[in-house]
C-alpha cells in the first residue's frame, strides 16, 4: 500500500507509483467547500503558492486526482461491470478497469458547513460534467462516508468502517489481473531481488540480473517480460530505452527519497541564499546536492535506547549516504528521463559547478515584461499543442527536460515555473515552450529586429519538439489525445488559449495563398478579428493529421 503525500513538491514523484496493476482510494474532505481554494487551510502541509497548483480549489483537486489515475494507470480496455445499475451504464455499457473507492471524510464536522450527506456525491459528480470518462470511476457502491471522531469508534461508525474493509476486498478480487497465472519462477526472481535490496543493494546492471535470472530458468525473452511485470507492480524502477536499459533500480523508495531528500532538506532550506534560488528557479548546483546526499543526518531516526540498534542505525546512514553518492549517475539519468531534474548543459555557477534544475520546485511567473519581449520582436504564429480531455501537469516538465537536452536556453534566467526559452541552432533565433490549463505552446521569436525569421528553422525546431511530445505520450498507459493548430489571436505566450485555438487541417485549407484572413472562428461581432497567414504559412508541416495520441 502505497499513501501518496498530499504536499505539492511530492506530485512530481507520484508517476513512479502510479500503476494500472493497483486500485486506489480517494480521500476527500467533506467538511470543505469544494469551490474553496486548498491554500487557505492548513498551509504547513500544503504550501502551493507561486506554484501552478496556486488557486486550486477543493474540487479542483478532485478532478486532478482521478484524472491522474485514469491517465497515468487506465490501459484503455473497458469491461462489463456486473454492480453497476446507474443511469450511466445505460448510456456508457463499459467501465474502466481502474477502480477508486471514494471516501467522504469528517462527516461529523458537516454542522456549520454547507454540505449534507445527502448532496456531497452529488457535488463531486458535477465536479466532472464535462468528463464522462472520469464519472465511471466514481461510483455509488463505491462511496462511503465516514467519521473522524477523536475517541473510540461507534458500533455505527465501525459497520461503515467494515463496509469499506468490504469494498477493499471486493475490489481487489474484481481487479482485471487477479487470478492470472504468472510463473512461479518469476516470483523467485523477486524473492531474491527483495533479499538483496535488504542486504543494502540498490541498483544493479542489466547483465548482472540477466545472469542471476538463468539460475531460475529464466531466458533472455522471458527475462524482459519479467521486468516489465515487476516495473508494473512498482517491484522495480526499469525503462528499456537509451543509458537506462543498462541499469535496474532494485529499491524504488530508496530512489524517490534521493530526490525527497533534494526538496525537502531542513539544513539546505535553512540557508536562505539556497532557499531563494530553489524555490523561486529550481536550480541547485551539484556540489550541493552531494551535501545534501551526505548529510542525511536530520533524515534519521531518533537515537534509540538499545546501543546495538543505535549501531544498525549509523551503520545503515551510513550505507544510505554511500549508496547515493556512490550511484549519482544512475539515479540522475533516471531523474532526466521522469522530469525530475536535469543538469543545464553550458551552464556553470560562480565556481564552476554544475547546475541543475528541478522544474517542479519552480515559482517563478512568466513576467509581462517577457511577454512583451516576445511580442515586440519578430516572431511566429504560436503553435499550440490542445489537450482534449487532460493536459497532464507534468507532461510540461517531461518536455522541458528533453528539451534542455536538445538545446542552450538562452541565458540564466530563462526559466520559469509556466515556460522555458531555448537557443535555437541558427543564429539570432530563440523559442519559448509554455503550458496553459490545457494547452503546450510553442513560438519562435528573434531578439533583434533586423534578423528575418528563417522558414527552415521555424519548421525544424517544431518538428523536433513535436516528436518529443509524440515520444513523452507513448510513456502513459491511456491515449493521451491531443490537436495540434495554431492561436488565431496574437495572445502572450502562457495566456489561455481554449478559445483561440483553430486546428492545423482546417487552418491550412483556410489561409490558400493570402496573407490576411478572416478568422474563421471569430468572424461577426465584437470578436471578429483578422489572421496574419503569411506567418502561419511559415509554420505549415506536411501532415495528413493534426490528431495524435500515445495510441497512434
Amino acid at each position: 500500500m502505497t499513501d501518496f503525500a498530499g504536499q505539492v513538491a511530492y506530485y512530481a514523484c507520484h508517476q513512479v507509483y502510479l500503476s494500472r496493476r493497483a486500485f486506489y482510494i480517494v480521500v476527500i474532505d467533506m467538511s470543505k467547500n469544494l469551490d474553496e481554494e486548498c491554500r487557505l487551510y492548513d498551509t504547513d502541509r500544503h504550501d502551493p503558492t507561486g506554484s501552478l497548483f496556486h488557486s486550486w480549489t477543493y474540487g479542483e483537486y478532485f478532478h486532478f486526482w482521478l484524472q491522474t489515475i485514469n491517465t497515468y494507470c487506465n490501459d484503455g480496455i473497458t469491461q462489463k461491470d456486473p454492480k453497476d445499475t446507474t443511469a450511466i451504464k445505460d448510456s456508457m455499457p463499459n467501465v474502466n478497469l481502474q477502480p477508486v473507492i471514494l471516501i467522504a471524510s469528517h462527516k461529523d464536522q458537516l454542522v456549520g458547513t454547507c454540505n449534507t450527506s445527502e448532496t456531497f456525491y452529488s457535488q463531486l459528480d458535477a465536479c466532472l460534467s464535462k468528463e464522462q470518462t472520469l464519472k465511471q470511476l466514481i461510483i455509488p457502491y463505491r462511496y462511503f462516508e465516514v467519521e473522524c471522531p477523536p475517541g473510540a469508534l461507534t458500533q455505527k461508525q465501525q459497520m461503515t468502517i467494515d463496509r469499506v474493509k468490504k469494498s477493499i476486498v471486493e475490489t481487489v478480487q474484481n481487479l482485471p489481473h487477479w487470478g492470472e497465472e504468472v510463473p512461479l519462477k518469476w516470483f523467485e526472481l523477486e524473492k531474491s531481488l527483495s533479499k538483496r535490496k535488504a542486504n543494502g543493494e540498490k541498483v544493479l546492471k542489466w547483465l548482472e540480473l540477466k545472469e542471476a535470472a538463468k539460475s531460475f530458468s529464466i531466458d533472455e525473452d522471458d527475462f524482459n517480460d519479467v521486468l516489465r511485470f515487476l516495473h508494473e507492480i512498482g517491484k522495480i524502477l526499469y525503462f528499456s530505452v537509451d543509458k537506462l536499459k543498462n541499469t535496474i533500480i532494485i529499491d524504488v523508495q530508496w530512489f524517490v527519497n534521493a530526490f525527497k531528500y533534494i526538496i525537502t532538506d531542513e539544513k539546505h532550506f535553512a540557508r536562505e541564499d539556497n532557499i531563494n534560488v530553489l524555490v523561486n528557479t529550481g536550480k541547485i548546483t551539484g556540489q550541493y546536492i552531494q551535501e545534501i546526499w551526505k548529510d542525511i543526518e536530520s533524515h534519521r531516526d531518533e537515537p534509540c535506547a538499545d546501543t546495538n540498534l543505535s549501531v544498525e542505525t549509523d551503520r545503515h546512514h551510513d550505507s544510505l549516504c554511500q549508496s547515493y553518492l556512490n550511484h549519482k549517475d544512475e539515479i540522475l539519468q533516471y531523474m532526466d528521463k521522469l522530469g525530475l531534474m536535469t543538469r543545464i548543459e553550458g551552464h556553470l555557477c560562480a565556481d564552476n559547478e554544475e547546475i541543475y534544475y528541478i522544474p517542479s520546485m519552480n515559482r517563478t511567473d512568466f513576467s509581462i515584461e517577457n511577454k512583451d519581449e516576445i511580442r515586440g520582436k519578430q516572431k511566429s504564429a504560436m503553435m499550440v499543442y490542445f489537450f482534449k480531455s487532460y493536459l497532464p501537469h507534468f507532461f510540461f516538465f517531461r518536455l522541458v527536460v528533453k528539451c534542455l537536452k536538445k538545446w542552450k536556453v538562452c541565458d540564466e534566467n530563462s526559466f520559469f515555473k509556466n515556460a522555458t526559452l531555448y537557443k535555437a541552432e541558427e543564429a539570432g533565433h530563440y523559442f519559448a515552450i509554455a503550458v496553459s490549463k490545457t494547452s503546450i505552446q510553442l513560438q519562435i521569436f528573434t531578439r533583434d529586429e533586423k534578423v528575418k525569421m528563417d522558414e527552415k528553422c521555424v519548421k525544424k525546431i517544431r518538428q523536433t519538439v513535436e516528436d518529443f511530445i509524440q515520444e513523452i505520450t507513448e510513456t502513459f498507459h491511456r491515449g493521451i489525445i491531443y490537436d495540434i493548430g495554431f492561436s488565431c489571436s496574437d495572445i502572450k505566450i502562457t495566456d489561455e488559449d481554449e478559445d483561440f485555438f483553430l486546428k492545423g487541417t482546417d487552418i491550412k485549407q483556410e489561409i490558400g495563398n493570402s496573407n490576411e484572413i478572416t478568422c474563421p472562428k471569430h468572424f461577426r461581432g465584437n470578436y471578429k478579428h483578422k489572421i496574419d497567414a503569411g506567418k502561419i504559412r511559415v509554420c505549415l508541416l506536411e501532415r495528413k493529421s493534426t490528431s495524435f495520441s500515445s495510441d497512434n
